[in-house]
């Protein structure tokens, strides 16, 4: 491994960490039992991982009630939560030889993403804009390309491939997965009022098990054209070897 990615590596793992630390700080122990149910849903979630195609990461519907609770929750039990989900996901019925780095990275690149949507979509909504749905709309358009980027890079890193080639490949495949998301995180919040969106997030994880169905059956239709050079990447090695 590069100097370069060990780097990267640990600033997010460090940034990550600082996120934690600050959450701790200011742990609000308000709407307890809001906070119990989104945990769990975003656990629960979590095992629901699809394989991204050409690539050892994966992507869950976890990200949906993280949305869910950037609405009625504070940061520090967001973070809490995204922590949770992060470890689910890279832990659950994972190979045995996963390293305590993986682990870590995976976990702080979901809270790095998390905290930054959470900060971006209530300081607008702190602007004027209060509404539940403008607050997802701005949380999920922020979480899905700061996520995606965050791991595109470590991967282009380490595997000494084009930023952009693994971003493409990254954001195409995850692309619908979030809109369809958001949009459903969306109109739920629309329906329900911040103290009640909880039985929203309830209703909704039936339809996050099928997208799950869905994109894993797609995932598995991708693996095969991946293990041929699309013309793309023939392009991104020439421009490497030039």
């Amino acid at each position: 491994m590069s100097r370069t990615a060990k780097a990267y590596i640990t600033l997010v793992i460090v940034s990550g960490t600082l996120i934690l630390l600050l959450a701790a700080g200011s742990w609000s122990s308000t709407n307890l039992r809001q906070f119990a149910i989104y945990l769990g849903l975003a656990a629960l979630a979590s095992a629901l991982k699809v394989h991204i195609p050409g690539m050892e990461g994966t992507i869950s519907p976890n990200f949906a009630f993280l949305l869910f609770g950037m609405v009625a929750l504070p940061f520090s039990q967001v973070a809490v939560i995204s922590l949770t989900a992060a470890l689910v996901q890279s832990l659950w019925t994972n190979p045995r030889h996963i390293r305590l780095v993986q682990v870590t990275f995976a976990a702080a690149t979901l809270v790095v993403s998390s905290a930054i949507a959470f900060a971006v979509s209530h300081f607008v909504v702190g602007k004027g804009a209060a509404s539940p749905v403008v607050c997802v709309i701005l949380a999920g358009s922020i979480y899905s390309p700061v996520n995606s980027a965050l791991v595109s890079m470590v991967v282009g890193l380490v595997e000494g491939q084009p930023f952009k080639l693994i971003f493409d490949r990254c954001y195409q495949f995850a692309f619908a997965y979030f809109m369809v998301g958001i949009a459903f995180v969306g109109l739920v919040s629309g329906v329900y009022t911040p103290s009640a969106v909880w039985k929203g997030a309830l209703v909704l994880l039936p339809t996050m098990v099928l997208t799950y169905v869905y994109f894993q059956n797609r995932s598995h239709r991708a693996l095969p054209a991946m293990m041929l050079p699309s013309a793309t990447e023939e392009e991104y090695a020439a421009e490497v070897h030039s």
